[in-house]
């Protein structure tokens, strides 16, 4: 009986043993996969560092107004550019123009009519 149970005793001490090397090997393994992780995490927080200081570069006040007058080649508003309601109406037809015919240009008709 004493062998028996001596024998069930060293069963379990080597039972236990490869449960704890195998919880240990992967307790080992997540380990690496969180540093990892980590490791990621902080190049993308610094990604997101560079990014940022890129888009503020980019969108600097000066450097949208100097592209600008590159490439829209517009003009500062004048005064005689705007227009009160009133005249504004007047421009407008009140009734949207419908062309009949397939082949005429309903918005050159439109536009003409607005003239």
């Amino acid at each position: 009986m004493i062998k028996l149970f001596n024998g069930f005793l060293v069963v379990a001490v080597l039972t236990s043993g490869a449960v704890l090397y195998n919880l240990e090997h992967t307790t080992r393994g997540i380990e690496r996969e969180i540093a990892t992780v980590k490791r990621d995490i902080q190049n993308n927080v610094e990604a997101i560092k560079l990014l940022k200081a890129e888009w503020a570069s980019l969108t600097r006040p000066e450097r949208i107004q100097q592209l600008a007058e590159q490439n829209l080649k517009l003009g500062t508003v004048k005064a005689q550019q705007f227009v009160t309601a009133q005249e504004l109406a007047s421009q407008v037809p009140d009734a949207p123009v419908v062309a009949d015919d397939i082949k005429t240009d309903a918005i050159g008709a439109l536009l003409e009519k607005m003239q």
